[in-house]
């Protein structure tokens, strides 16, 4: 019973040290990407959809899947920022396509910059979601039907640019990024560099914040 009692203890220390080697390597790699330069590489590349006048020098790095659910949802959040915010920060897009058909909704939303329509097409892209990016039932060629809905947006002149535009080296370059700044999943974001831990309104407008009024 004794010993019984000594292995559970040993196992419990074991357990103990494991959990805080963890701990410290993922503190040790956050410090190590926040030393990084957040106004280039990984961070943002000269391909990189930005927004926003960015006069106090904040860098908002979203990492995004069109087809992701909670990127549609937490994109009302990035949208409220940016309202608040648009003189004083700027809003920096970049891609992680883990879905089936992430590259589809990419390759739209890369040809929509022809016609500066990039933000429009974007939130008919996640608004339209539950139409043609059901589980299981994706229909991407049904976005053009979506599209039709989006003022000012040249359809035909969009078909045409989607048909020409090569979004390859986009995407590899925006997942190597990822991988070096250890991003999975979506969405993910940085403010100069620094993670955002969790999705929340009241986290991101907190991070936004104090790297405005610091």
């Amino acid at each position: 019973m004794k010993n019984k009692s000594i292995v559970l203890v040993s196992l419990a220390i074991l357990f103990a040290v494991f959990i805080a080697l963890v701990i410290s390597y993922e503190n040790k790699s956050n410090q190590n990407i926040e030393k990084l330069s957040y106004t280039s590489a990984p961070f943002i590349r000269e391909h990189s959809t930005v927004f926003g006048d960015n006069k106090k020098n904040v860098y908002v790095v979203e990492f995004i899947d069109p087809e992701c659910e909670s990127c549609a949802l937490y994109h009302k959040v990035v949208k409220e920022l940016y309202r608040n915010y648009y003189e004083d920060i700027q809003i920096v897009v970049r891609y992680l396509d883990n879905h089936k058909n992430s590259k589809y909704a990419i390759k739209i939303l890369e040809a929509s910059k022809k016609q500066n329509m990039y933000q429009a097409v974007l939130d008919k892209i996640y608004e339209s979601q539950g139409v043609w990016a059901q589980h299981n039932n994706e229909k991407p060629e049904l976005l053009w039907e979506e599209l039709k809905d989006v003022p000012s947006l040249n359809l035909k002149k969009l078909r045409a640019d989607f048909e020409k535009i090569n979004v390859d080296n986009i995407l590899k370059l925006d997942r190597e990024d990822a991988t070096k700044l250890k991003v999975r999943g979506t969405p993910t974001l940085f403010v100069n560099g620094e993670k955002l831990k969790r999705l929340s309104y009241k986290d991101l407008f907190d991070l936004v914040e104090s790297k405005l009024y610091k």
